[in-house]
């Protein structure tokens, strides 16, 4: 079993006092620290996931998971119900799943698919989402918002 020890990360992170870093360890952790919060945000997207998938949020009486990570995470609706959709296209399209996952797509590459995951065409948009996970790696999330917008109409007409 894993276990993370959040506390001692919270602290590490806490810690860093960016005025006092070299400039070339500044420009470095830059870019590894975008990665350590794409990496975060597709572990609590994982947690999220599994969390709505067991119903977990009913056990304290909340009345939607959305409501529960209201109360709970203090977010606003609109970033409650975005990273339900995330979390259950995450768990409906392996490629990209797999993608965010391995830290290759951010949580906006993912927010830019998710609409493709909806129920109503779940099972198309299985067959796109491996070219999905692939366009990711060069589009920026605004053009892989065209794109999935474009493959919705054209799946959906």
């Amino acid at each position: 079993m894993i276990v993370i020890d959040v506390e001692a990360l919270l602290g590490g992170v806490v810690a860093v006092d960016a005025r006092e870093l070299p400039d070339a360890e500044v420009a470095l952790l830059v870019v590894d620290v975008r990665r350590l919060v794409d990496a975060t945000d597709a572990l609590w997207i994982r947690l999220l996931a599994e969390f709505d998938r067991r119903g977990l949020w009913r056990l304290d009486g909340a009345r939607s998971a959305a409501a529960w990570l209201r109360r709970e995470c203090r977010l606003v609706h609109p970033t409650t119900a975005t990273a339900l959709v995330v979390a259950r296209a995450v768990e409906a399209l392996p490629a990209s799943g797999e993608a965010f996952r391995a830290g290759s797509l951010s949580f906006e590459h993912m927010r830019a698919i998710a609409p493709a995951a909806a129920p109503e065409r779940r099972e198309v948009a299985l067959r796109a989402d491996p070219i999905f996970a692939r366009a990711a790696l060069w589009m920026n999330p605004r053009q892989m918002s065209n794109v999935v917008r474009t493959w919705m109409q054209l799946a959906d007409g």
